[in-house]
């Protein structure tokens, strides 16, 4: 099979949706020499500055990567000089003015750009950010989740119509579906009426760095810079976003603090600032918890399994999610697991974690004070997290997803 994998979305996708499209494109050329790779990267995105080194190092005999050129629909409304009082009216004048010609221009460049650089392929495995579906190839789309049609309140509208966009292109264009979870491959096929034919379930997998720290110089070397201390703190890694329940975490702790207030605990809140994140920050500040809250940002990835390695306890009390990466990598480091009874999160943890309900703040209190009281527990939960998360690898991801390409292209060519 001729593949095309598209990269575009490594530029501009942070979280979750990049390391899924890095993850798995970096597997794939490791379990597969003999089908041939085009990685896409389609520049009028994201203008082409700069090519990440993640993009760079997909480098194998039978691999290539193409950047297409095209028109960039560039809007005057998003310049940051255009954005005054008065300037920001005629900004979005023009915008409205110039918003056919400037589209039609974008779309027909596409068409030619792409048409061309993925000719002859079997399979087109697009993006969150381009929304393409190749003539004569089997398109493939990812769906990581559908939280903005279940919880559209905890998004932007903005947010929305973006990933309305993209769910209605999936529907209309993708012959094959991918998703993480079953909880997941249900959604689809209730809340977008997608066939389950045409719908994979592909759990994601877990890095192999992803792993207990167990040098103690180096844990608490590697903490340090965020006052962290190994063994003494509750840890989120996520973004900081209404989805991520992070306001109730934050309550929860409170209390555990009240019930325990000699033990010096702190909570960890890794992530990069999302949308509607202040009400994390109003909450860290009304309960006078900013000495006992450390919110670090994002963090690297060389860093992250020490981070997972020091925590006592690794909290996850999402209202949704389409598959649930950082409880697996918490899982893979050793680290005891308290997550929500949600969507998709049972699939990832199994029976390696406690689970309370996403509303229930006292339970989310009992759930973590048990964990932090005994070191039996801890040990038993770290066990079976290790061997729960031995049993998720990318590469059992790429092997999955090649035999989902391959039989919808066996399917594609098959006389009707």
């Amino acid at each position: 099979m001729r593949i095309a994998f598209d990269v575009t979305s490594m530029h501009v996708a942070t979280g979750g949706v990049f390391y899924y499209d890095y993850n798995l494109a970096k597997a794939l050329l490791r379990v597969d020499p003999r089908n041939r790779y085009t990685f896409l990267d389609y520049l009028p995105i994201h203008g082409g500055w700069r090519n990440p080194i993640e993009v760079a190092s997909l480098v194998a005999p039978n691999a290539d990567t193409v950047r297409v050129r095209g028109v960039r629909h560039y809007r005057v409304s998003r310049w940051k000089p255009a954005q005054g009082r008065v300037t920001s009216v005629l900004a979005r004048s023009v915008d409205t003015l110039l918003e056919r010609p400037l589209s039609a221009m974008a779309q027909a460049s596409m068409r030619s750009g792409l048409s061309r650089a993925l000719a002859g392929v079997d399979v087109f495995h697009g993006s969150d950010v381009l929304l393409w579906a190749q003539p004569g190839a089997v398109n493939v789309v990812t769906i990581h989740d559908l939280t903005t049609v279940l919880f559209p309140e905890l998004h932007t509208e903005e947010n929305r119509a973006l990933h309305g966009q993209r769910l209605r292109f999936a529907k209309q264009h993708a012959n094959l579906i991918l998703v993480g979870s079953e909880s997941t491959r249900s959604d689809v096929e209730r809340l977008l009426g997608i066939p389950g034919e045409r719908i994979r379930v592909v759990p994601y997998g877990v890095d192999a760095a992803f792993r207990p720290v167990t040098d103690r110089e180096r844990l608490a070397k590697d903490l340090e810079a965020f006052g962290l201390v190994p063994g003494n703190y509750v840890l989120h890694v996520g973004t900081l976003e209404p989805r991520k329940n992070l306001v109730c975490l934050v309550k929860a702790f409170a209390q555990l603090l009240r019930m325990q207030p000699k033990t010096g605990l702190k909570l960890a809140l890794v992530g990069a600032m999302g949308w509607q994140f202040r009400d994390v920050l109003t909450t860290i500040r009304d309960l006078r918890l900013e000495d006992a809250v450390v919110v670090t940002g994002p963090v690297t990835e060389s860093l992250l399994p020490s981070v997972y390695s020091g925590a006592v306890v690794f909290a996850y009390p999402s209202l949704y999610e389409g598959f649930g990466l950082p409880p697996l990598e918490a899982m893979a480091c050793g680290t005891p697991v308290v997550a929500s009874r949600a969507s998709s999160i049972p699939e990832v943890v199994g029976d390696a974690g406690l689970y309370v309900d996403p509303g229930d703040v006292d339970g989310l209190t009992g759930a973590l004070a048990s964990l932090v009281a005994d070191p039996n527990e801890r040990l038993r939960l770290q066990q079976l997290g290790l061997a729960r998360a031995s049993q998720f690898s990318w590469e059992h991801t790429a092997q999955r997803t090649l035999e989902a390409y391959g039989e919808m292209v066996d399917g594609h060519r098959r006389p009707s």
